[in-house]
């Protein structure tokens, strides 16, 4: 599964779940079809997660809007990170 963080590029920086592109919500409707794994494929699911869960829930209802299948990471990377989840350094 596609993994996308729209937090800010600095929180993205301090830790995101493995695999996960970031593209900020403030940009995502103008940034997300120029991503190549996102770009020609509409129809396999998105997790999209952010701090807490509000950014990633708006972000999920534009991706909705554009033709994509996002799914909410619920809690966020918040509730990711508390449960134990993987944490990648990105590159």
């Amino acid at each position: 599964m596609r993994v996308l963080d729209v937090r800010e590029p600095a929180e993205y920086a301090a830790g995101c779940l493995p695999g996960a592109v970031n593209i900020p919500r403030g940009v995502l409707e103008f940034k997300i079809d120029n991503i190549p794994v996102f770009k020609d494929d509409k129809q396999s699911p998105i997790l999209v997660y952010c701090q807490s869960g509000g950014r990633s829930a708006l972000a999920a209802e534009a991706l909705q809007k554009l033709g994509y299948q996002p799914l909410s990471l619920a809690g966020g990377f918040g509730a990711w990170k508390d449960a134990g989840g993987a944490i990648a350094t990105p590159a």
